[in-house]
């Protein structure tokens, strides 16, 4: 990513654009698998924008690193943690050039962020045994008004189930309602 979307992003957020508080609602399926996990849970959320989903795994009892390459969106993203007495880490990369973070996470999670050169690093950076939830836009969503709308911010049907092919897919689906998306929950064995 360049200077030029930080500062797109910077300004979104400062607008009140991706103002909501309350997680995703995808995440709470993550309940169903939460066993699979260890008891001290080190998860990354990749692309947090203002942090909405970090600071619900902070309040699971999670060790959250949350990513952006928005200032503004971190910076939302620790005054909502400690305005609910939480914490969580955070690092403003550009995920162009992410960090060596070879089995690190127990967790990663994403929401809405596509940039298929770094499933590879996603799997790398995700410990045996740990799980990846992630969920962004299909070609499905050209159907529909608003973003995205360029083909490099869609998936491909059946794509993201492809990027982990090789873990243990405990959840997928692509749904065509209000907008077009895929979502996944698999496990590295």
């Amino acid at each position: 990513m360049s200077q030029q979307e930080r500062a797109v992003w910077d300004e979104r957020f400062r607008s009140g654009d991706h103002a909501d508080s309350a997680p995703d609602p995808f995440l709470f399926q993550l309940e169903e698998y939460w066993q699979l996990l260890p008891p001290r849970i080190r998860a990354l959320d990749l692309a947090c924008g203002t942090g909405r989903n970090a600071v619900w795994l902070a309040r699971k009892g999670c060790d959250v690193t949350a990513v952006d390459i928005s200032i503004e969106g971190l910076r939302k993203t620790r005054t909502a943690a400690q305005n609910s007495g939480l914490r969580v880490d955070t690092a403003c990369y550009d995920l162009d050039a992410p960090p060596d973070w070879r089995d690190r996470f127990d967790l990663i999670i994403c929401f809405f962020f596509l940039e298929r050169k770094l499933f590879p690093w996603l799997r790398a950076a995700l410990r045996a045994g740990g799980v990846v939830l992630y969920k962004t836009y299909t070609v499905d969503q050209e159907a529909f008004a608003g973003r995205p709308r360029h083909k490099s911010h869609l998936l491909r049907r059946q794509e993201l189930l492809n990027a982990f092919r090789n873990f243990r897919v405990l959840h997928y689906q692509e749904m065509m309602k209000d907008r077009g998306v895929a979502q996944i929950i698999a496990r590295k064995d």
